[in-house]
């Protein structure tokens, strides 16, 4: 029975996969939950049905236990399997290793009168204000796995990939006396600049900076918007300054947004203390 049901789970897996290319539901139909998180792509197995063998990089294969939270960092090798099939996460051709997996499946139902089948799959790990986001991309037909430099599908990840992270660089400091400090700030510090850098080639959009308090112990405060600054749609380099208030910024958390066309880029929390 217990292999029956394994049967019966691989096949409608195999048959999920139309086009042929492995999507985040062809991917949930085996495993209980598929997220991102900074850095890294982290699977739930499910509570019931087959276990997996899972071999990372050329570690010994173990076995998973049911409900089993796996983090497959980026970078890293990993392969899930059973006696019919495998699935392989490894990490994409450079410059994009660092940026998402290549996800190959292979299905083997000749012992049941069927054919073998390969297919694939790409996931990119972005990151967002939130922290991640998981982002499936669809393959055309002619996908070479092999991902040569110049291959229309690299182009297409690489233009993916400089479109979510819009910024070169960003750094939040306060400006003290002595010079410049990092978070957190004392409620004395003079100003609070937020330096960013746009990446060559975007588009020109100009960008909003939100200062934002988001606990400084009074409920009408909670989540306020204390300041805002924009850039000229020509700029890709600035640097926004928050300057103190005659009595010194209220203790307590607050972050920095950056925003394009209401969309969040970038946010970063900080701590104003006593």
């Amino acid at each position: 029975m217990k292999w029956f049901c394994v049967f019966l789970l691989l096949v409608s897996i195999s048959l999920a996969v139309e086009p042929p290319y492995l999507t985040r539901e062809s991917l949930e139909k085996m495993f209980q939950s598929v997220r991102a998180e900074p850095g890294q792509l982290v699977i739930q197995i499910k509570n019931i049905g087959p276990r997996f063998s899972r071999r990372r990089g050329e570690d010994e294969a173990t076995v998973n236990n049911y409900g089993e939270t796996i983090r497959i960092k980026l970078g890293e090798r990993v392969r899930f399997g059973t006696h019919h099939m495998s699935l392989e996460f490894r990490p994409l051709p450079a410059p994009l290793d660092k940026n998402g997996f290549l996800i190959q499946s292979h299905f083997d139902a000749r012992s049941f009168g069927g054919e073998q089948t390969t297919s694939y799959g790409i996931v990119l790990v972005l990151k967002s204000a939130q922290g991640a986001d998981l982002r499936f991309v669809e393959l055309p037909n002619n996908f070479d796995p092999t991902l040569p430099p110049g291959d229309p599908t690299v182009t297409q990840l690489l233009k993916i990939v400089s479109e979510s992270e819009p910024l070169a660089r960003h750094e939040l400091v306060g400006r003290i006396p002595s010079g410049e400090i990092s978070p957190p700030f004392p409620r004395t510090v003079e100003e609070l600049h937020l330096r960013w850098e746009k990446k060559a080639g975007l588009a020109a959009e100009p960008l909003e900076v939100r200062w934002i308090a988001v606990d400084i112990g009074r409920a009408d405060m909670q989540n306020h918007v204390i300041a805002t600054s924009h850039s000229a749609s020509v700029q890709a380099i600035d640097d926004f300054v928050l300057k103190r208030p005659t009595a010194g910024f209220p203790p307590g958390k607050y972050k920095v947004e950056i925003r394009e066309n209401e969309k969040t880029l970038f946010s970063q929390p900080f701590e104003i203390s006593p």
